[in-house]
């Protein structure tokens, strides 16, 4: 797929599948970066996947800078080829746990699934509740990608919370909400975004609602954002259905315009360290209404966190 010239350069989009396996990761980039000759990658998912990269050196060899990645894993964030445009899960739970407490609740249940995002995120939770002098009523850990969860369930309706703290990939999470839900626990259920929010309302349907999950940039079913708003215009301009603006297509839409303006600030004829730059040169800068802040030794773009709650009509509203 091409796109409109910058600086007289012509962009190419160029696309691979890995299946979420960190060995087929690792091979796709390194074809990449043979065969295609990339000026960045963008839209890189999976906190495992970009760590067998990591290990194996080919971005620092190749000097090639990844941008937009889709993870927040903290871990990633020393990660000096790495450009992050979503927050971290630590400030995920963070504004989880300001909303929890602004609702009045403090007995508090977390459910994570045992993967290396989960633990990590469990970490984050129990330095947050620490700080804000709370103990969690009872922690469960589900198996990864096991959607056997009466245990869990059973667990965590039996301390009765007021709200519960899921992290888990979205078919564990939908899975754990039916199963809450079907033991009429009332409690509050919030989410990181490792749960996709339209998935788990197609998963589930009017079960999903009264779920929070949290978004690392605007709603684009809202008008009032004007990233949004932007995205919707342009997807007509193209003829593209808009009802294909959602949150994963929108943040994949401001990774791109943050990569388009690094490389119009790179200069003629970008090379990689151009590139690298021109992005370290977004200090405070306003991408359509979307705040980036990157610098020399600044790779978090941005801390934004907002929670979109799922409606009794399946909307996803704020």
């Amino acid at each position: 797929m091409s796109a409109p010239p910058i600086g007289g350069n012509r962009l190419k989009l160029v696309s691979r599948d890995d299946g979420y396996r960190s060995a087929e990761t690792v091979r796709l980039v390194e074809g990449l970066i043979e065969q295609d000759n990339p000026v960045a990658l963008i839209g890189m998912w999976g906190a495992e996947n970009i760590d067998a990269v990591l290990d194996k050196d080919l971005l620092e060899k190749a000097g090639l800078p990844v941008v937009g990645v889709r993870s927040g894993s903290s871990a990633l964030r020393a990660k000096g080829a790495l450009f992050h445009v979503r927050a971290s899960y630590r400030e995920e739970v963070q504004r989880i746990l300001d909303q929890v407490q602004t609702m009045g609740s403090n007995r508090i249940a977390v459910i994570y699934e045992d993967t290396d995002f989960g633990r990590e995120a469990w970490a984050d939770a129990q330095s947050a509740l620490a700080r804000r002098q709370l103990k969690p009523l009872a922690v469960a850990v589900q198996a990864q990608n096991d959607l056997k969860v009466d245990a869990v369930v059973q667990k965590t309706v039996a301390a009765e919370p007021q709200a519960v703290l899921l992290v888990a990939n979205t078919p564990v999470a939908g899975a754990i909400i039916k199963g809450l839900r079907s033991r009429n626990s009332p409690a509050f259920i919030f989410t990181t975004s490792t749960v996709d929010a339209e998935q788990l309302v197609t998963q589930l349907g009017v079960t999903a609602a009264g779920v929070a999950v949290a978004q690392g940039v605007p709603n684009p079913y809202k008008a009032t954002a004007p990233i949004a708003m932007d995205f919707k215009r342009r997807m007509a301009l193209l003829g593209i259905d808009p009802v294909r603006a959602n949150f994963a297509s929108l943040e994949g839409y401001i990774v791109a315009r943050i990569v388009g303006e690094g490389l119009r600030r790179a200069g003629k004829d970008p090379q990689r360290k151009d590139l690298v730059r021109g992005l370290e040169s977004l200090r405070r800068a306003d991408v359509g209404g979307f705040m980036v802040d990157f610098g020399p030794g600044q790779r978090e773009g941005s801390r934004f966190v907002d929670l979109s709650l799922i409606g009794s009509d399946g909307r996803i509203r704020q």
